[in-house]
C-alpha cells in the first residue's frame, strides 16, 4: 500500500510539474535595428553599449561600433537557421575586420535568439559576450 501511495505522488508531481513557456517572448520579426545593452553594474559603461546591427528584408545587414567618437561600419548577408531549440542569426561579412565577433578570426559571425528576446553573441566561449535588444 505504502508503494501505490508513493507512486501515485510521484505521478501527481509529474503531471503537476509541466514547462511553463508563457514568460517566453516571441520575436518573429527579426528586421530592424538590434542595439547592445549590458545590465548592472555595466549598464554605464560606454564599451557595453557601442555596437548595434540593422536586419534588412533582403538578408543584408551592416553592424556599426560608436565608440570614442569614431563610428566604424561593417556589411554582409546573414541567414537565419531555425530549429525546434534554437533560432541562430549567421552573419556572412564581406571583408576581414578586427570587429567581427567570432573565436576563428574568419568571416562569419552568429547570434542565438534567446527565450528572452535578446540575441546573443556566440563568441562567448572566447570571452565576447554580447547581448543585443531590438529597438522600437
Amino acid at each position: 500500500m505504502k508503494k501505490i501511495v508513493l507512486l501515485f505522488a510521484f505521478v501527481l508531481t509529474l503531471v503537476s510539474c509541466s514547462n511553463n513557456d508563457s514568460d517566453d517572448v516571441v520575436v518573429s520579426d527579426y528586421y530592424g535595428k538590434w542595439n547592445q545593452f549590458a545590465d548592472q553594474p555595466y549598464a554605464n559603461d560606454p564599451s557595453s553599449t557601442q555596437f548595434s546591427y540593422q536586419f534588412n528584408t533582403d538578408n543584408t545587414f551592416t553592424k556599426n561600433r560608436n565608440y570614442d567618437n569614431k563610428t566604424t561600419i561593417l556589411a554582409g548577408t546573414f541567414e537565419i537557421k531555425t530549429t525546434e531549440n534554437a533560432t541562430v542569426f549567421v552573419l556572412t561579412y564581406k571583408e576581414q575586420n578586427f570587429l567581427i565577433s567570432n573565436c576563428t578570426g574568419g568571416l562569419i559571425e552568429s547570434l542565438t535568439l534567446d527565450k528572452s528576446g535578446h540575441l546573443n553573441d556566440n563568441a562567448a566561449m572566447c570571452d565576447r559576450s554580447y547581448t543585443y535588444k531590438k529597438a522600437k
